[in-house]
């Protein structure tokens, strides 16, 4: 009785799978990955772009421009992001759902620099059969006529590099007094020197202590040297020297400063050097002079010596 129905049975299962295979089934919809160039403009600015996504797939933002990340915007997601992420330099977003017709969620982007356009704003929607996988958004160019001035500035800058850098290598190929001689970098004016004098308390700055200074003066040229003590605990190089009259406030043109040793260790002591171009200020004049190291965090400070 039992394999008589089992016998009628197995026909029976066989026709429901037949009629099942043979009901159409829904294709998967692909979507086409699409790789963008996306330009903002002044006259762009305020208009949202559209961005096609999609439940699944992965879409990436690539900006020119830093983010500035703690001051993007996402509108009303309602849970339909299953991925949102935001650096200084791009955006990661995957949707939960599709997003459809009156169903798009905006996405604010403003910038940290703080030039033109400030910000773009963008459209997520969903498209049946295309997915902007990546990307990349630049603001377009300046004007040519910023483009230009800027330019100046920067040929105006070279050109007077460029005449510093022959002063240089002048005074680089001078060798001795005789070198001096031929260079004209020692006349019949001859040659000048003097001792830096402090007052109490001067000459002290972040970890530092004056032990000595002495100058050079010609009427081509000029030298102040300091031997300096490292106080504090990190190793310092100055690489800048700001020198400037103290009743005028007029800046000295500043050639060179320089050391025999890379840098003063924490306790040592070191001879600097800094070089100017032809004195300017009358002899003996109030001076102020300002030692950097490249970040400008430590500095030594001689408010007013006479030179």
């Amino acid at each position: 009785m039992f394999s008589s129905l089992a016998r009628l049975a197995l026909p029976l299962v066989l026709l429901v799978g037949l009629t099942a295979a043979a009901q159409p089934q829904e294709p998967l919809r692909a979507r086409e990955l699409k790789r963008r160039r996306v330009a903002l403009s002044a006259a762009t600015f305020g208009k949202p772009v559209v961005l096609h996504v999609a439940p699944g797939y992965l879409s990436a933002l690539e900006f020119d421009s830093p983010v500035d990340r703690d001051a993007v915007v996402l509108g009303d997601a309602g849970g339909r992001l299953a991925l949102f992420e935001v650096t200084t330099r791009a955006i990661l977003l995957k949707p939960e759902m599709e997003l459809g017709p009156g169903r798009g969620v905006e996405l604010t982007v403003p910038f940290a620099d703080g030039a033109a356009p400030s910000r773009v704003v963008f459209s997520l929607v969903t498209h049946p059969s295309e997915l902007d996988a990546q990307v990349m958004v630049s603001r377009l160019p300046r004007t040519a006529e910023a483009i230009q001035a800027e330019l100046d500035e920067v040929r105006a800058t070279c050109a007077a590099k460029d005449a510093e850098l022959e002063a240089l290598r002048a005074r680089s190929a001078a060798s001795g007094p005789v070198g001096m001689l031929f260079e004209g970098l020692l006349d019949r004016g001859g040659l000048v020197t003097g001792r830096v004098e402090l007052g109490s308390g001067q000459g002290r700055g972040s970890g530092f202590a004056f032990d000595d200074g002495w100058t050079h003066r010609t009427s081509s040229w000029a030298t102040l040297a300091l031997r300096v003590h490292n106080t504090g605990a990190e190793p310092w190089t100055p690489v800048e020297a700001r020198l400037s009259m103290v009743a005028s406030g007029e800046r000295v043109n500043v050639f060179a400063v320089r050391m025999k040793e890379p840098r003063i260790e924490p306790g040592g002591t070191a001879l600097v050097v800094v070089e100017t171009g032809a004195p300017t200020w009358p002899e003996g004049a109030a001076l102020r002079l300002e030692l950097r190291d490249g970040d400008g965090t430590r500095r030594l400070l001689i408010p007013r010596f006479a030179f």
